[in-house]
Order: structure tokens, then C-alpha cells, then sequence
């Protein structure tokens, strides 16, 4: 379930599809063994300033970020220096004591106490920033600072891993911006930062953003900046800043900002810049660009930040255990933007003999995910119908479209196109995989998934007879649909829709026995369920699509370009089968447009199409497997919109559909599922 918030979410700001400045990841190897002293970090206060006096636009007292609520408030002291001193602040923050009151919400949230995360571009991955404390025998620390090493095991796990917010390039935009999340591990519409969230579950989170880049104001980087802290504070996420090594703007107007907003929201300041002063050259590389930090201040960093790290943790920890009074979670609502739709809905229920596409739609906001409900575009009039209001998902739809299986929650009803409903059960699965229900071959009996964790049950479902008939009983994470009476496909494993699924096993049941079957979590099956595929990453920027036979007989494959599969699908009929691709950086994290790959099973060869730009990209394909409906969402200037294209498999003619059909939202917005209707 997502995490409810402190504070008022900030208002939603598009973030385009920004260039993003070189990082270079190249990295030495650190020494086998590195004696960290605190020796390593500067005395001296630097008390002066390269760049002017801010302007009155510029005024830094602003008013401080309200304290999270709670029975007994937490006093907040500040007394630092002003912000334009920054260079004089401590290496090791000093605390205010809004750290505790997060920390404890957080605690309240469920957050977990012993992990944190980093945010931040190539000088934050886990060989610079931290990685060596999770291998023990590579660092050393002495009598004067063996307490770290407290930290050290407290936050086991948690060094040596990037995590989905570090990548070489990213910057204070990318790191909200859902085009550079990695679509393997985060939800459609997740920006990086919500995906590392969720996956990882920090009570504390380091953001080193250094990349300063030509053509981008200060202002511009403390607006990304200030929508990040809100985000972690409103999680319960105590955020830890930093200044920087590097002065490559000229008048360090970065770390000023940094400094300010850590001063205005009363959030530690990891001071790095002060750090190296001592080093040669101030810690910065002098064979490089004037950005990355020399060899030696890779300790100096790694250590500092690990001071900062214990120095906040024992404080909030302290105060936690002293405190009186747990923290509660105030109820929270979250506000969706309204659907654009054209052309606009049609009271009246699709016309049965015309062809048409069902689809249900999702938005998210943050953490917080909603059905937006389930629509029907008829593609001889172009006119759009509403099924469903949001709340409601479609989970399947028989082969003429009459009959359509959607969801409201644990509620599962057979519906038609004009939106009347039968109850089916109030009990439905809800995992993170595509459905909980399908029509059989048939399309008049159902198959059904119920309960919740280990107790879940696989149901052959008659609902003219209302009967029920167990398939298999245990822990189950989802299924793929029927393509026989006989045979049933289900993975064995934990799936939980606020989760990614788990690495499951596939199994199957025939006759009442249950086997495994296979140890892939995402396949496909044919439409007659005699074979199935799915696809292998490699090392480099190709990726094998692997075929074999139901009997596990045979087994072949294809060397295709691109290193993430994204969808795959069989046709209706015959041996073909399309497969999206995209090229994933593993530097920057950001994807390229989906290729368009028509592969023949029997002979293993394929055909490529052009290219299809857009976010979660998914392929459907029409009934008389001559064509393909190609999706995705696409980044727009007032938020994002769903781009349709048809494309023709004998021409190679494709048909945007944009001009006669559009839905957008100021929301991220993607389709959740979608059928193609022939009459």
C-alpha cells in the first residue's frame, strides 16, 4: 500500500526529456586497504566566499518547512551559520532536531530503520560513495573511530549497492522524471527516486547531485531539488545533503543553494566540499574535466560520508528510543488530475459489429497508483465509450468483446460493453501481474485466483452453474491464461501489487498434479499453448529470444538487438510472434525507442519495423494476426499522453491514431491492458 504523506505534496511539474551531462564512469580499483583516520578531514574554517551577495530575489529566510505533526513536537534548533557561510559549516552536520520527528514518521510508515539510499550520478556510485563498508577487511578504522563500525553493521547491505537513484549522468531533473526509471524494476510512471522508494525502503537517503550543466539556472536546480526533499520528507525519509567537490559554474551558486535549502527545510549538510580542501588540488582530478574527484579523495569521501551517516542515525535513534510517544500517520488523501479525453465519451455502448479496442487505464501520483477506469474506442466510428469509471480494471475480455471480466478492488465481475455487472467473487487476487482472472478457451467458464500470500487458490470457475473447482491450492503468484481445458500455468512465489513479483517458478497442473515446469518468470505462450518463448539479456547490447515446445523437447533462438525484452506476444494463429526491444543504457539509465521485431519460430528469422518512441511501450495484435496495435506514453509538454499506432505487417504502413483519439493527463497515464475486438 503507498505510504501516506506529512506534509502537502508539491505540485506537479513536467520534467521533459533533459540532456544530460557527461559523467564518466571510469573508475580505478580502490586500494585493498584504506587506514581512514579523521585525520583525513580538515580543522581549518574557511570563513570567505567567491561568489556576490544574493539579491533581494534571493532572500534565504523564507519560511521554514512545517514540523511533521505528532503528539509532542519536536524543537527545532538551528544554529549554524547563514547559508552564504556555508563554506564554514562542519564536514559532519550539526542537527536541528527535524531529523527525529521524520525519522520517527517514517517509523510509523514502516519504513525500514537499518537501510539507506543514495541519490546522485557517477561520484555516488558504490566504488566512490561508501561501497568498500560492505567488504569487510578493505578499510580499517582506529581506536578514535571505532564506533563507526556500529554504523558500519547496523547499515550492512546498503553500502556497496546503487540502487534505482544512482546513475553516471543523472542530475536533479532525472532523478523525478519517470523517462529515466528503469522499466525492469520500477512500476509505469515511477520516476527513479519512487522506484528506489519502494524497492528498498530507507529510513535515511544521501543526495549528492554535482552535474552542473551549460544553459540551466541555479533556480531551475533548487526547484528539482526542493520537489526531491519534499518528496523524501512527505516518506518519512530523513534526507541528508551535500555540497560539492567541484566549482566547474565558477561561483559555487550550487552549493549555495544546496546550503540554503538545507538551512530554509532545517535538514544535516554533509559538507564534502570542506572535506578536501587539504587534498591536492582540492580533491579534484587535474587529468579530467575540472568535475571528478582525484583517487585519494574517494577515501575522504567515503569516510565523511559515512561520519554524516552515524552522526544523524545516533541522533534520531537516541531520540527515538526516548521519546514518549510514537509518532501516528495522519489520514491522506491523493488528488488525481482529470483525464484529457477526444473526443469526448459516448453515453452509448460500442456497436457490437464494429471493430474496436477495450482498454483499461492507470495513473499514478508519487507512490499512490489508481485504476482510471475502463474505455472503449470504436475504430470504424472513431468515437470513444466509457465502461467503467475509475476504480475499475479490465482483467480480460472474451473473443467477441460481449463479455468482459473487470476488477474494483478484491471484486471480480463479468461485465458487458454498456457497463452491467455480475458478481463473481469479492475475494480476487491482487498481485503485481497483469490478472487475477481469465475467460477460458471456451469463453463461458472462468479461471479464477483468490486469497492472499501462501493461502491462495486457483479456481475452474462455471458462473452459469455457479460452480467452483479447485485447481491448486498454496503460494501463488499469478497465472497466464488457459489455452486448454487440461493445462494450467502458474507461478509459484510472492507477488503483491505494491511490489515487484519475485523471481517465481513456473509451474503447471495437469489432472490434479502439480509440477514444476520452468524456471523463467516471464513467459509467453502460444495461443494453442503447444510452445512457449521468453528472452535472456547478455552482456553486451543484443538479447536471445528463446522458443521451446510444451514437452520441454525442443528448444531454439535469435540473437536480437537491444538488452531489455519489454513485451512479446504470440499471434492469434501460426508460428509468428513480435517481440519490443529497447537499448538501456546502464550509464545514464535511459532507454531508446522500443524496436519492432516479427519473428517466424519455425524458421527463426525475423523482419524489423521502425521504431516506437514512448514510456511502458506493449503490443497487441489484431485477431487476424495481419496487424499490430503498438501503445506507449508518451512525455508532452503539459504532462503525458497515450500514443496509438497501427501498423500493418505486409506494408509496413503504420497509422498514428493520435489526430482522431487522444488521452492525456497532467499525471503519468499508461494503459493498463487492452484488447483488440473483431466483430
Amino acid at each position: 500500500m503507498p505510504k501516506r504523506s506529512i506534509f502537502q505534496a508539491a505540485a506537479f511539474i513536467f520534467i521533459g526529456a533533459l540532456l544530460l551531462s557527461s559523467c564518466n564512469p571510469t573508475a580505478t580499483q580502490a586500494p585493498d586497504n584504506i587506514q581512514t583516520t579523521p585525520s583525513e578531514t580538515p580543522d581549518s574554517e574557511v570563513a570567505t566566499q567567491d561568489n556576490q551577495p544574493l539579491s533581494d530575489e534571493d532572500d534565504p529566510t523564507e519560511e521554514p518547512a512545517p514540523t511533521p505533526p505528532g503528539p509532542t513536537p519536536t524543537p527545532i534548533v538551528e544554529t549554524r551559520l547563514p547559508p552564504e557561510q556555508w563554506q564554514a559549516w562542519p564536514v559532519v552536520p550539526e542537527l536541528t532536531g527535524l531529523e527525529t520527528a521524520i525519522y520517527q514518521q517514517g517509523l510509523s510508515l514502516g519504513n525500514d530503520p537499518g537501510r539507506f539510499s543514495k541519490v546522485g550520478d557517477c561520484q555516488a556510485i558504490s566504488e566512490v560513495l561508501m561501497g568498500i563498508y560492505d567488504k569487510p577487511g578493505r578499510y580499517v578504522f582506529t581506536d578514535v573511530d571505532a564506533h563507526l563500525q556500529e554504523t558500519v553493521d547496523h547499515f550492512a547491505g546498503s553500502f556497496d549497492r546503487d540502487g534505482q537513484g544512482v546513475r553516471g549522468g543523472f542530475n536533479a531533473a532525472a532523478v523525478i522524471s519517470p523517462i529515466w526509471a528503469d522499466p525492469e524494476v520500477c512500476q509505469p510512471g515511477e520516476n527513479p527516486i519512487e522506484c528506489e522508494n519502494r524497492t528498498h525502503n530507507p529510513s535515511f537517503v544521501i543526495i549528492s547531485l554535482e552535474v552542473w550543466w551549460e544553459g540551466r539556472t541555479v533556480e531551475r536546480y533548487e526547484d528539482y531539488m526542493r520537489q526531491i526533499v519534499d518528496y523524501y520528507i512527505d516518506e518519512g525519509v530523513v534526507p541528508i545533503l551535500s555540497t560539492k567537490a567541484d566549482n566547474v559554474e565558477g561561483d559555487h551558486r550550487i552549493n549555495l543553494a544546496t546550503a540554503r535549502l538545507a538551512y530554509e527545510y532545517h535538514l544535516p549538510l554533509w559538507n564534502f566540499w570542506r572535506a578536501v580542501q587539504s587534498l591536492p588540488n582540492h580533491g579534484i582530478d587535474p587529468n579530467r574535466d575540472g568535475f571528478h574527484i582525484s583517487y585519494q579523495a574517494w577515501t575522504v569521501r567515503s569516510y565523511t560520508a559515512l561520519q554524516a551517516l552515524d552522526a544523524v542515525w545516533r541522533e534520531v535513534r537516541d531520540q527515538a528510543a526516548a521519546a514518549e510517544e510514537p509518532v501516528s500517520s495522519p489520514g491522506s488523501s491523493v488528488a488525481f488530475a482529470d483525464l484529457t479525453l477526444s473526443p469526448a465519451p459516448d453515453s452509448q455502448p460500442i456497436v457490437p459489429e464494429n471493430e474496436s479496442l477495450v482498454f483499461s487505464l492507470e495513473q499514478r501520483v508519487g507512490d499512490s497508483s489508481r485504476s482510471a477506469g475502463i474505455f472503449g474506442f470504436d475504430l470504424v466510428s472513431n468515437t470513444l465509450h466509457q465502461i467503467h469509471e475509475s476504480g475499475f480494471r479490465l482483467e480480460d475480455s472474451d473473443s467477441t468483446g460481449a463479455k468482459l471480466l473487470v476488477s474494483q478492488g478484491g471484486h471480480l465481475y463479468i461485465s458487458d460493453p454498456a457497463g452491467d455487472d455480475r458478481l463473481v467473487t469479492d475475494q480476487l487476487a491482487l498481485t503485481g501481474r497483469k490478472s487475477s482472472a481469465f475467460w477460458m478457451p471456451d469463453d463461458e467458464r472462468l479461471v479464477v485466483l483468490t486469497g492472499d500470500g501462501a493461502n491462495r487458490t486457483l479456481w475452474l470457475v462455471d458462473p452459469r452453474a455457479d460452480t467452483w473447482q479447485t485447481i491448486v491450492e498454496g503460494e501463488i503468484a499469478g497465472m497466464i491464461k488457459p489455452a486448454s481445458d487440461t493445462t494450467f500455468y502458474w507461478y509459484q512465489g510472492q507477488c503483491t501489487p505494491d511490489s515487484a513479483c519475485e523471481d517465481n517458478t513456473l509451474w503447471h497442473t495437469q489432472s490434479g498434479v502439480s509440477e514444476p515446469f520452468a524456471e523463467q518468470a516471464r513467459v509467453a505462450f502460444s495461443r494453442t499453448g503447444d510452445a512457449y518463448a521468453w528472452t535472456e539479456m547478455t552482456e553486451g547490447t543484443s538479447l536471445i529470444l528463446y522458443t521451446r515446445n510444451a514437452e520441454q523437447t525442443l528448444q531454439d533462438y535469435l540473437y536480437l538487438p537491444g538488452n531489455r525484452g519489454v513485451d512479446l506476444a504470440w499471434s492469434p494463429f501460426g508460428n509468428r510472434l513480435v517481440l519490443l526491444t529497447v537499448t538501456r543504457s546502464e550509464y545514464s539509465g535511459r532507454s531508446s525507442d522500443a524496436r519492432v521485431f516479427l519473428v517466424d519460430a519455425a524458421a527463426m528469422t525475423h523482419l524489423e519495423y521502425y521504431a516506437f518512441p514512448g514510456l511502458n511501450p506493449a503490443v497487441t495484435w489484431s485477431a487476424d494476426a495481419g496487424e499490430l496495435m503498438l501503445t506507449s506514453t508518451l512525455a508532452v509538454e503539459d504532462g503525458y499522453q497515450i500514443h496509438f499506432r497501427r501498423l500493418n505487417l505486409t506494408s509496413g504502413i503504420f497509422t498514428d491514431l493520435d489526430e482522431v483519439f487522444e488521452i492525456g493527463s497532467e499525471d503519468f497515464v499508461t494503459i493498463d491492458q487492452l484488447f483488440w475486438i473483431y466483430p
